[in-house]
């Protein structure tokens, strides 16, 4: 597809704006020309260019069906009552004459098959390194069962947040002909998460294809509200911020024009299936959790969606979803009532993750802004009410967060960080756990009290603070190994990690500082073990290991400051690019010094607490 040089105009020429982009162009968000066969970008980079093929003429329905039997006949394939599945919307790019043929954006995780009955190009080299190989090396839309990288997605990443359909029943709905193109870009996101367990690395090229699956889809389809909040925490967890958050925003205003909040839409769009009407209400309330998990990690991001008027109900256990026998929903407001029920009412485990959510957000909303000696009898009259009763209104033995097989109910573990963590950073300002000026190198954070409170209620804090970090403590020790759940954790335990290297500095001593500092090796190695996987939580280690030896006194650059003043710490709220240099690999800073100059260019990483505008923009868990 060469052309010649006639046909390609100078680079310093003045370009026309086109309607119509290429795919490569449009993956990379790059302005083409839009002049066939090829523009002029892909001209010049020697590379394949494609178009999208119109949606506008072709065949009827009759004679696109009749045509398909006959493929299927050629091919000696079974008919699926006459009706085959729609040809792959991406055409098989030609190799040029006396070129290489190579696959458009996909390699070398991706090639495009040979045959177009595969689903989009889900193919896999047979250099591309696993634990356990595919039996194929490109993976059929029918054969999504033995897809490697779909099994490590459910194995390693699914119970995490578990909204999307279960596997079984993918498989089984992905089958249909005529949703492929709807679960197109969604099994395109689940490989990719797949990948990421499977390499530790990140794809550049599974990126652009996942890409390049968005563009293709239909830009309503309810589907895309769970394949860009799952797309979302892949880019945040490897520093694309930006990106992240622009498919965060993309996901909730979607939801939000669908009408996914409401009652009636699960049941519209379930198809009288109950597991994709269970799917549907689980896909707004992730949405809801990880919208929060955002505003407690990094506060820039908004918690847009706690002020919607849900109406939808609230999902089942995770068997029961499993199993595919859906029983009949609870509400919200029965959960809200759940003091005055029965003691044979049950709420499932992501219930109690929402309702956690939503009481961390009232506690921290009739918090006063400023930690003074006046906010102690509030913080312990109102907030810890609010706390206090997620925690007393537990059932007592059907919602333990490990069963006695050893499976931790991962929504549970969730939701007592949440809870512990929300109660650390109200209780902490005006505890005896004071803060050391080194900590202003982490989000983690926050700004101490200007006014002290009265001794008697000093102490009420800090044990309220002690007994959180304990509580916090026992979830990570949990004999659950290899230590893996979901990012998003990351920044709560970094919370309870500051506050008890304060207590080490200024409480603990024998035996107690001795137990408190194995509690700190294990939490740096729980956290680096989720590092591996996820390079954002890699640099929050490192962070945190810089802190300990300045605080703990333990090198010859130690800062050991009893008195929260101004040093020349680096302020983390400087502006940043578009990407963090945070790199799969997670290299290793020389010294505290460099360190310190390297998080002037970071952003933040796990603001929880803030006295920001609470209630304007609901950046109500911002680091300071």
């Amino acid at each position: 597809m060469s052309s010649s040089n006639s046909d390609v105009p100078a680079r310093n020429s003045r370009a026309t704006r086109s309607s119509l982009a290429c795919l490569p162009c449009r993956a990379r968000h790059l302005k083409c020309d839009g002049k066939k066969p090829e523009c002029t970008r892909c001209a010049e980079a020697t590379r394949e260019c494609l178009y999208a093929r119109s949606r506008r003429g072709g065949l009827d329905r009759a004679a696109l069906a009749e045509r398909r039997q006959r493929l299927a006949a050629a091919d000696g394939l079974p008919s699926l009552g006459g009706v085959e599945p729609a040809p792959v919307k991406i055409p098989q790019p030609q190799a040029p004459t006396g070129q290489n043929s190579e696959p458009l954006l996909l390699s070398p995780g991706f090639a495009l098959p040979d045959d177009p009955g595969t689903f989009g190009g889900f193919g896999l080299d047979e250099g591309f390194s696993r634990p356990t190989p595919p039996t194929a090396p490109q993976v059929q839309f029918q054969d999504i069962e033995n897809d490697a990288l779909v099994n490590l997605y459910y194995k390693d990443f699914h119970r995490f947040h578990p909204f999307i359909l279960p596997r079984r029943h993918l498989i089984k709905l992905s089958q249909d002909p005529g949703r492929e193109a709807s679960f197109k870009p969604l099994i395109a996101v689940v490989r990719f998460i797949g990948h990421i367990y499977d390499s530790k690395q990140w794809s550049a090229s599974f990126k652009d294809f996942v890409e390049l699956c968005f563009l293709q889809a239909s830009p309503n389809d309810p589907v895309m509200v769970q394949c860009r909040l799952l797309y979302s925490i892949a880019l945040f967890w490897h520093g694309y911020k930006e990106d992240s958050k622009r498919e965060m925003d993309a996901a909730v205003q979607l939801a939000l024009q669908l009408g996914m909040p409401r009652q009636e839409f699960a049941t519209e769009n379930g198809c009288q299936d109950p597991v994709l009407v269970e799917c549907w209400r689980r896909t707004w309330w992730m949405l809801f959790i990880v919208d929060a998990f955002y505003a407690g990690t990094l506060g820039a991001m908004n918690f847009a969606t706690l002020d919607v008027e849900a109406t939808v109900e609230l999902p089942c256990e995770e068997s029961e979803y499993e199993s595919g026998e859906i029983p009949e929903p609870k509400t919200l407001e029965e959960f809200e009532c759940r003091e005055f029920a029965s003691d044979h009412t049950s709420f499932s485990s992501f219930a109690y993750l929402i309702g956690a959510i939503r009481c961390a957000a009232l506690a921290i909303s009739i918090t006063p802004k400023v930690a003074v000696k006046e906010a102690s009898t509030q913080v312990i009259g109102a907030a810890d009410s609010v706390v206090d009763a997620w925690l007393l209104l537990l059932p007592k033995d059907d919602k333990q967060v490990i069963s006695k097989t050893g499976i931790i109910d991962e929504l549970m573990f969730q939701a007592h960080l949440v809870i512990h963590v929300a109660t650390i950073g109200l209780h902490r300002p005006l505890s005896d756990l004071r803060f050391n000026a080194i900590e202003s190198v982490s989000s983690c954070s926050r700004d101490p009290p200007a006014d002290s409170p009265t001794p008697d209620l000093i102490n009420v804090h800090t044990i309220r603070v002690l007994r959180s970090v304990e509580a916090q403590i026992r979830l990570l020790a949990l004999p659950a190994r290899p230590f893996n759940h979901t990012p998003f954790i990351t920044c709560m335990v970094s919370e309870g990690t500051l506050a008890l290297l304060s207590a080490c500095n200024f409480l603990h001593k024998g035996k107690e500082l001795a137990i408190a500092r194995d509690q700190i090796r294990m939490t740096i190695g729980c956290l680096k073990a989720l590092g591996e996987v996820w390079p954002r939580t890699a640099r929050n280690v490192r962070e945190i290991q810089m802190i300990a030896r300045h605080v703990l006194g333990l090198g010859p650059k130690s800062t050991k400051s009893n008195t929260p003043q101004s040093t020349g710490v680096p302020s983390l709220s400087g502006g940043e690019g578009q990407e963090e240099t945070l790199g799969s690999e997670g290299g290793q800073l020389s010294s505290d010094d460099d360190i310190l100059a390297s998080l002037a260019n970071m952003d933040t990483v796990c603001g929880w607490y803030s006295s920001s505008d609470f209630a304007t923009d609901m950046s109500w868990w911002e680091g300071q």
